[in-house]
């Protein structure tokens, strides 16, 4: 597998480590749900992010096509809490905010991992 140098980044480990801790208040210890598998995911990319080093290329792939679709999935989803909690304004505004912030975070996430790995000329 081909190996990819990461240098320190603590603005990315912190959008990683933000996304492990909200996977695991949903997983439960000893099971392989996908709530422990995203919050594995998220943690080592924090680790990673905040430490460096080297990579595999299919690791940062996956995370580069995990927040690309959390990116266009964003509008969808809004429309659906806005739709199914039309009663309870406040909690739809919350929730809402709370999607617009992960896009935002996966955004950044896809801009910073592209440039990385946009072969060098």
């Amino acid at each position: 597998m081909q190996q990819v140098n990461i240098i320190a980044n603590p603005h990315l480990a912190t959008i990683f480590k933000s996304w492990a801790a909200d996977w695991e208040k949903e997983s439960q210890s000893g099971q392989k749900d996908m709530a422990n598998k995203f919050h594995t995911v998220y943690t080592i990319a924090s680790k990673l992010f905040i430490e460096g080093g080297e990579v595999e290329l299919q690791f940062l792939n996956a995370l580069l096509a995990d927040c690309k679709q959390k990116c266009e999935m964003a509008i969808a989803m809004n429309e659906k809490v806005t739709a199914s909690l039309n009663a309870d304004d406040a909690r739809a505004k919350a929730i809402i905010e709370k999607i617009n912030t992960t896009a935002q975070d996966a955004a950044f996430v896809v801009r910073y991992l592209e440039e990385m790995l946009k072969p060098a000329k």
